[in-house]
């Protein structure tokens, strides 16, 4: 039987208390994939197009560097406002889902501080803030991304982003509210999968250079992964309340042991390949500068005339002259992809313990990381960023 709606609060809550109800630990959810599609746009746009050394200069190389200079004059705003937007609007969920949650009464043992119950106190459930409050901060949430939004669409020219946001907001209303949640039936990740992975970065990365790519299509289905990841922590955390209170999660469905092990499933898949690739070029091209790595044999002529000092027989010599040290953004590149192999042990490590307060604040770790690396990698293939 599901818990009363809680009653009217004190009309004064602890700023404390707000900046808890924001949720911190999912924020980077919503601004590493707006990166990782910027990351993925600059690799289009940064390079100055090429064009043949001659006059007068075809028509298209000046539209071609007309493109170029409107791309990168409004890369900053652009991507700025992306942020703007995907941040506001995981605020506004995280107020609307605090709502939803307490007015059903799911939350109803998410009442006390975090310090006593492991788990973080929810702002309606609570009884401390009114819920009316709780839905006007996700309604202000939602206007300011709106407003991003809008100033991105007007920007860009890219006239279907408002149709990606409403739907966003759609997706993060019916997540728990309205009459048939989709996350009460074990959806949840399915819906961060697209609006935080492929949505987020596709649609930063189409604002900013006006198509998607490959590689922005791979940097979405990882950063998908990775907030998935961190929607699982919270429903392994708080599977047993779900549980009796009919939220049929995927870790509900799947029951905690399997769920665990599909989170350290998930999470690998989507780590292991990044630092491996972000690896590899810092691990050869040190072993190129400290001359580990030989060049081809070399045929040494004999002695001439065939003095007895020397051998009067060709020999083979092997050469293995060192290398430029590694480049700046290589170095930079493979201690980001170590730091994300570092972070994915400590996250499996947490999970296994059962402490999802740490896997938690892990797996935003590991999407900040995610994006280090793909902004590192921007930068080293196309300087200027």
């Amino acid at each position: 039987m599901s818990a009363p709606a809680p009653s009217d609060g004190p009309s004064r809550p602890p700023l404390r208390l707000w900046i808890t109800g924001l949720r911190p630990r999912t924020l980077p959810a919503s601004i590493a994939p707006v990166a990782v599609g910027a990351a993925a746009a600059w690799t289009r746009i940064g390079a100055v197009p090429g064009c043949p050394e001659v006059y007068p200069q075809p028509a298209y190389c000046a539209a071609d560097l007309a493109r170029h200079q409107l791309l990168v004059s409004r890369f900053w705003p652009v991507a700025l406002l992306c942020a703007a937007v995907a941040l506001f609007l995981q605020i506004a969920v995280n107020f609307a889902n605090d709502y939803s949650d307490g007015i059903r009464g799911t939350d109803a043992a998410r009442t006390a501080d975090e310090r006593s119950t492991g788990k973080p106190r929810r702002l309606t459930a609570s009884g401390l803030v009114r819920p009316r409050a709780v839905l006007a901060a996700a309604g202000l949430a939602a206007a300011v991304a709106c407003a991003a939004g809008l100033a991105a669409t007007a920007v860009s020219g890219q006239w279907w982003l408002p149709l990606i946001g409403a739907a966003g907001l759609l997706a993060g209303w019916t997540y728990t509210g309205g009459r048939h949640p989709y996350g009460y039936a074990g959806f949840g990740e399915l819906g961060v999968f697209l609006f935080f992975g492929l949505a987020a970065v596709l649609g930063t990365e189409s604002a900013l250079a006006g198509e998607v790519t490959l590689l922005g299509l791979a940097g979405a289905v990882v950063s998908g992964l990775l907030a998935c990841a961190m929607l699982m922590v919270n429903n392994l955390r708080d599977v047993d309340d779900d549980r009796v209170h009919g939220k049929r999660t995927l870790a509900v469905r799947l029951g905690e042991r399997r769920a665990r092990r599909l989170l350290i499933g998930v999470h690998a898949v989507a780590v292991l390949p990044v630092a491996v690739l972000a690896v590899v070029p810092l691990g050869a091209s040190l072993r190129r500068w400290a001359g580990l790595e030989c060049g081809a044999a070399q045929s040494v002529p004999p002695c001439p005339g065939g003095s007895a000092a020397c051998s009067t027989e060709p020999v083979a010599s092997v050469v293995c002259s060192p290398s430029v040290p590694p480049s700046v953004a290589v170095a930079l590149l493979g201690l980001a992809g170590a730091a994300l192999l570092t972070v994915g042990v400590a996250f499996v490590r947490a999970v296994r313990r059962r402490d999802f307060g740490g896997a938690l604040a892990l797996s935003g770790l590991s999407a900040l990381v995610f994006a280090a690396v793909a902004v590192i990698g921007a930068v080293a293939t196309v300087p200027g960023l």
